[in-house]
């Protein structure tokens, strides 16, 4: 039908961007010039969906019983995934996930993930990807997308470029966190960001391969540097790494690990037990909110839990906590709750955070230390560097102690 999408002709240009595979030999980083970007796309909306459900979408009650049960299911539940009534009232956001959710039941998305990778409408349009696949050491198929600086609009010349990767959350995709890639594209930096494996676009593990996100982290790293068509633009030297949730928790393994690494954002690492690390030889910057939690809020108290990750680094550190964000503060997936400020916190700090220790511009100390109106009033907000701390709180309707 019109409507059926299949991933075959995504990955198909990624084998043709990319000429790699599992036996190709790296070739050494810088030694080809790159002349222009390769082909960029801005993230993919859905398709139509059927010509009877697209005449009803405006319509909610009639859509409701026309559509599949487990299709409304995921668009109007609001215990299993915290879908809000208000929400629905955005006819634009409305209609781009019921077309997202009927996609997703036939474009060979991971139906159990219960997220599709459709992103948001708002944020597809607004970066330039490349499409990408790589293997890791075990063999496994993974997808990523090579996010260029300012939307490609800037000459590769005018490089080398410093590099964020972007790790995702449990069941989520690439798709999910477009906003935040865009931040840092559109600051100058190339970001690169994948799929773990059995997620998204990426493969199930291959035999033997234990599915270890620390490992995938670090062949994603190997393979942007010795392989990907832009590995002649990249600067090694200026190299951080930003996760949400399950990507949070890999962050805070891989910078103990890693030593390409310069600099981290950790949002959302849910609890010191969830993400253990032995050593912290970089600055890294932990983000949460109010409302936190792993997969319901935790009204009031997630700050708390998350603290005490926090308060095990030993380099320059920050901890940010949103007023009234929820765990989806640092995802774009529609219709998904929380505070109305969470992405331009998330943003402004974790860009600011990284234009400081990866760029060593001294203005960015001014926006790491100045308390954003929406930080939480509940709980300090903190960032410590070369040994002088700054305690912050938002300015909401209850006076800092």
């Amino acid at each position: 039908m019109h409507w059926r999408v299949a991933p075959s002709a995504l990955l198909m240009l990624a084998s043709l961007l990319t000429g790699c595979g599992s036996g190709d030999s790296p070739p050494t980083s810088g030694t080809v010039t790159l002349e222009q970007w390769p082909a960029s796309q801005p993230g993919e909306n859905p398709p139509p969906a059927p010509a009877e459900v697209e005449a009803l979408i405006g319509n909610l009650d009639a859509l409701a019983a026309l559509l599949p049960t487990a299709v409304v299911a995921a668009l109007f539940d609001p215990i299993a995934f915290g879908v809000t009534v208000r929400d629905l009232g955005d006819p634009q956001l409305a209609a781009f996930q019921v077309r997202a959710t009927l996609a997703q039941q036939q474009d060979g998305s991971r139906i159990e993930h219960a997220y599709h990778w459709y992103g948001h409408p708002d944020f597809n349009d607004k970066v330039a990807l490349v499409p990408v696949a790589f293997h890791d050491r075990y063999g496994t198929r993974l997808y990523g997308e090579i996010v260029l600086p300012n939307k490609g609009t800037v000459p590769p010349g005018a490089g080398p470029f410093p590099v964020i990767l972007a790790l995702e959350g449990l069941n989520t995709n690439v798709a999910m966190y477009r906003w935040w890639h865009q931040v840092f594209a559109d600051a100058g930096y190339l970001v690169f960001a994948f799929d773990f494996s059995g997620q998204g676009h990426s493969d199930d593990e291959a035999q033997g391969d234990p599915g270890n996100n620390v490992e995938e982290a670090q062949d994603a790293l190997t393979w942007l540097f010795a392989q990907s068509p832009v590995r002649s633009v990249l600067d090694a030297t200026r190299v951080g790494v930003i996760g949400h949730s399950m990507g949070a928790i890999t962050t805070m393994a891989l910078q103990a690990v890693e030593p390409r690494l310069r600099a981290a954002v950790a949002a959302a690492p849910i609890s010191e037990d969830s993400a253990p690390f032995d050593a912290n030889p970089i600055p890294v910057m932990i983000q949460t909110g109010d409302h936190d939690g792993p997969i319901a809020p935790i009204p009031f108290v997630n700050p708390a839990v998350v603290r005490a990750v926090y308060d095990k680094l030993t380099e320059d550190r920050a901890f940010i906590v949103a007023e009234a964000s929820s765990h989806a503060q640092h995802v774009n997936y529609p219709l998904l709750p929380t505070a109305t400020w969470g992405h331009d916190i998330a943003g402004r700090y974790s860009l600011a955070w990284m234009d400081y220790h990866l760029r060593g511009d001294a203005t960015a100390l001014d926006v790491l230390r100045s308390a954003h109106p929406h930080l939480s009033y509940l709980w300090d907000s903190e960032v410590r560097i070369e040994g002088e701390t700054t305690v912050m709180r938002g300015t909401g309707p209850l006076p800092a102690p």
